[in-house]
């Protein structure tokens, strides 16, 4: 069937185009082609699920046999039933010794009263035959061949092959005729055409006489009459201009209705489809003016009535298809070309019968559910006939007042009740067009608030639309719907982004420029729930693709509400819009996370993986408007954000396996994430500890400096208690907070004791200075502490390497600290050229290094340890040089007496207290 439409589409576009019958005849053979192609998939398809439920529908067979067979005599049905079986034990037995098999026995020997009928896969006794054939009981795969699908080869190998050839060199051969007689014509036109109809009308009549005998011949032989027909009357109205165009569509329509009878009785759907699509395409081919719309409309629904008194006793799902794609379609081409309002009386009711009509076809095609009942809804007409008739809908009532909502609403109840009449039925396919119907009156009824407000309403209505054909695809295990499903929801999206978002003082959340991204957010999650929820019947590579149709989809939802914030910018909602935004974020996970265990929907999850760069652009925007993320309504929503963030993470956990904690937890995308959110969480608590203590503090304090450190202090004391080994999240990912995140903070905080130590004065105004009370030495040494018990529990550094850093970081706290003296106690003011310019300064940092060197190297000296003691006397050793090249002429007085005495009575000290050890037992030598 789709051969032979697209073939004449392909007609129809080369005669509208006017670019001669070269360019028409190729047109022609890529309609054919592209039939062809659609034909191929439809059939794979089918014989997909052919394979899946051959054992269901002979079981179904069975039953409607069996339930006939109810009134026949017991005994009798007993009789024939063991004949049947003595027949067919003779048969096995003759196909296994290889010799021909005896006659079966006459169809007179079956009891009287017992249903003549042949077993499953028995080929029917033709006429004169008095035997019948039945099946051999072979292989398994003898008994119930296997379905391959057919591929373009197979299409001219398999069957009747000479036929189907002799059909395709036959079309084009009519058409070259045509054209030859258009240029060398020797007879009346008239003559030379009613020639070419006669052919055509005698392959209609040689088909229609072998029907009985040759069916499948017959079928090719009348599709193709039919088509000559077809061609021919359409040659004599635009080609040659021999028939006017009113006797033209009524040949035409003549035409369809025989080959609609011939279709009837051969049972063919493709022979119909053939019908039908001639007849929608007979107005446009003869006409030359667009004509009025009574007429057209009276045809078309002339034609759906056919359509639906076939749907009354046949289940031919590509027919109603191809009706309604014709009726809708053709309807959607002439508005845009000829519709003006005043055609809206006519219009309007036809548009409300055909879209009543294939409402009675979708509820007939699942009324008469088939043996194979895998696809008991027509996806295509019960989801595309509103996605096209609302369209036409709009353009017939979108220039008056809530036209578009008022007609939501009407089709929103119509599916409502529709769904109420049919959800109690017991037919399977009713069942699931009951949901199909709750599904779209649910719909209409959304959509109809922003048609209310705003007319842009078509992106979001195919996304809710596709959604819902996505859905019946992933039910029905149809592929092809599922891709144009996904097609369709990035079309909605192209579509809403180039209308652009519109500007002004709309209310929030209120308009429908959010509503319609929304939508389209809300539809790409439902098709990801479909995906998830029907995952056995996908594919892999199309399960992979449901997590990026999910972020599709949690990215239009919170885009949307974002930019309206953005627009909007409500005073209520506090100063710029970084918190305001994130207020709308952090909602839209906590409902995810809720629904998730509500849905059983594990996906649902991933919505929180949007809070972490949230995080980062609030913050971002705030500091940039208040310099701080506290203010309202960020006092509530970020410490939200935070919790709902360690509440993804624990959602997004896979199950615990026994020796997580040992080798650091769950996959390494997840440790990483907790160690960057603890790295993240401490420099927001600095950040926002440093940005508050600056407001109530003077300005040069050192109380902003200490209230950054503070909540890395705390995270490395953290990380030492043990009762945190048994709570989560420590104790899954013990390795990425204790190991990962504190190496960043640790590194950071050290990098704060050494700029701090340096640069700060130590001043803490209102507080007096005191020397080691004062709130920089409290917080350096509580830094230093921190450092050195994290570095001995969790930093893996030798003992020696770590004793190194300490002795380093100590030698520069004492040297801080007596700049600091000298500052606050000494008056020398806070520059380096007057601290280094100061005696004082110059004696008690000689006196403090040869302290120190006293320390290390009688340290070292009692415990054996060579290198520090080296370490110690290396210090001695600037002490010595310092004191001779620069104290000797810098000081005087009291400060170079008290500078030499110190350091010579050290030196004593540590030549008695603190030999060198032994460099052979690394012992100390005996003291002399």
């Amino acid at each position: 069937m789709g051969r032979l439409i697209g073939a004449l589409a392909g007609l129809l576009l080369g005669d509208r185009i006017h670019e001669g019958f070269i360019v028409t005849l190729l047109l022609v053979a890529v309609g054919f082609g592209v039939g062809l192609a659609v034909d191929r998939r439809r059939r794979r398809l089918d014989a997909s699920v052919a394979k899946d439920t051959v054992a269901a529908r002979l079981a179904r067979i069975e039953q409607r046999l069996a339930a006939l067979e109810s009134g026949v005599d017991r005994s009798l049905a007993k009789d024939a039933g063991d004949l049947s079986r003595r027949i067919l034990a003779a048969r096995v037995d003759d196909v296994a010794a290889s010799a021909p098999g005896p006659a079966a026995p006459a169809m007179d020997a079956v009891p009287e009263g017992v249903p003549q009928r042949p077993a499953y896969g028995a080929r029917v006794a033709s006429e004169g035959d008095d035997t019948v054939s039945l099946p051999v009981a072979t292989a398994p795969s003898e008994t119930v061949p296997a379905v391959r699908p057919r591929g373009f080869w197979a299409w001219f190998t398999e069957g009747n092959t000479l036929t189907r050839v002799g059909v395709v060199i036959l079309f084009f051969g009519v058409a070259f005729l045509l054209s030859w007689f258009a240029d060398h014509l020797t007879l009346s036109v008239e003559a030379s055409l009613a020639l070419v109809a006669l052919g055509g009308a005698l392959l209609v009549g040689l088909g229609a006489r072998l029907a009985a005998s040759r069916p499948g011949y017959a079928l090719s032989l009348e599709g193709a009459g039919a088509g000559i027909l077809y061609l021919t009357t359409f040659a004599a109205s635009r080609l040659f201009d021999v028939l006017p165009p009113l006797p033209a569509l009524v040949a035409l329509c003549a035409v369809a209705a025989l080959t609609v009878a011939l279709a009837w009785r051969a049972d063919s759907q493709a022979l119909a489809g053939l019908a039908i699509a001639g007849g929608f395409l007979a107005p446009f081919l003869v006409s030359r003016e667009a004509g009025a719309p009574a007429l057209l409309f009276g045809w078309f629904a002339v034609l759906n009535a056919a359509i639906f008194a076939l749907a009354w006793h046949r289940a031919w799902r590509a027919l109603n298809a191809l009706g309604a794609v014709f009726t809708f379609g053709l309807g959607i081409f002439w508005g845009w070309r000829f519709y003006v309002p005043q055609h809206f009386a006519v219009v309007q009711p036809f548009l409300a019968l055909f879209f009543a009509f294939y409402l009675g076809v979708a509820i007939l095609y699942a009324r008469r559910a088939p043996l194979d009942a895998v696809k008991p809804v027509d996806g295509i007409v019960v989801f595309g006939v509103p996605v096209a008739a609302f369209a036409l809908e709009a353009g017939l009532v979108g220039d008056r007042t809530y036209g578009v909502s008022v007609a939501a609403l009407a089709v929103a109840a119509i599916y409502a009740v529709l769904h109420l009449a049919l959800r109690r039925r017991d037919e399977p396919g009713m069942r699931l067009l009951a949901q199909s119907f709750l599904a779209l009156a649910v719909v209409f009824a959304t959509i109809a608030v922003p048609f209310a407000v705003d007319a842009r309403w078509t992106s979001a209505w195919w996304a809710l639309e596709a959604a819902a054909v996505y859905w019946l695809g992933c039910r029905q295990q149809q592929p092809f719907a599922r891709a144009f499903a996904l097609a369709l929801q990035a079309l909605a999206a192209a579509a809403f982004v180039y209308g652009g978002i519109p500007r002004g003082g709309m209310p929030l959340f209120g308009n429908a420029a959010f509503l319609g991204a929304a939508m389209i957010g809300v539809a790409a999650l439902a098709s990801a729930w479909s995906a998830d929820r029907y995952r056995d019947a996908l594919a892999a590579t199309e399960r992979s693709l449901a997590g990026l149709v999910f972020a599709w989809g949690v990215g239009w939802w919170l885009l949307a509400g974002i930019a309206d914030i953005v627009r909007v910018r409500p005073a209520a909602l506090g100063p710029g819009y970084g918190n305001a935004a994130l207020a709308w974020v952090v909602a839209s996970t906590a409902v995810a996370l809720a629904l998730r265990r509500v849905m059983g929907w594990e996906r649902l999850a991933w919505f929180g993986a949007a809070l972490a760069p949230a995080l980062v652009l609030a913050g971002i925007a705030e500091f940039r408007e208040a310099r701080t993320t506290l203010g309202w309504p960020g006092i509530v929503v970020w410490p939200m954000a935070w919790v709902l963030h360690w509440g993804t993470l624990r959602a997004l956990e896979p199950p615990a396996n026994e020796g997580d904690a040992m080798i650091g937890g769950g996959p390494s995308w997840l440790r990483d994430a907790h160690s960057a959110s603890a790295i993240a969480l401490v420099a927001w608590a600095s950040w926002e500890a440093s940005e508050w203590t600056s407001r109530v503090t003077p300005r040069g304090t050192v109380w902003i400096a200490c209230a950054a450190a503070l909540p890395a202090i705390l995270f490395l004391a953290e990380t030492l208690l043990p009762r945190l080994a048994l709570r989560w999240p420590y104790a899954r990912f013990a390795h990425a907070y204790a190991k990962n995140a504190a190496w960043v903070i640790a590194s950071a905080l050290a990098v704060w004791f050494l700029v701090t130590n340096l640069v700060s004065p130590g001043t803490a105004t209102p507080l007096p200075w005191f020397p080691l009370a004062n709130p920089l030495d409290v917080t350096l040494a509580c830094a230093l502490v921190a450092l050195a018990l994290w570095a001995r529990a969790h930093a893996d550094m030798a003992d020696e390497m770590r004793q190194r850093w300490l002795g380093a970081a100590l030698f520069l706290a004492g040297n801080g600290f007596i700049l600091r003296v000298a500052h606050q106690w000494g008056g020398v003011p806070w520059r380096f050229s007057s601290l280094m310019a100061s005696k004082p300064v110059q004696a008690a940092l000689t006196l403090a290094w040869t302290a120190t060197a006293l320390v290390l190297m009688v340290w070292a000296a009692r415990r054996g340890l060579r290198a520090l003691w080296l370490t110690g006397a290396a210090l001695l050793a600037a002490v010595v040089v310092k004191l001779f090249v620069l104290d000797l002429a810098a000081l005087s007085g009291l400060s170079r007496i008290a500078a030499f005495l110190g350091v010579g009575v050290m030196l004593l000290a540590i030549g008695y207290f603190a030999p060198p050890p032994s460099a052979r037992a690394g012992g100390a030598e005996p003291p002399a």
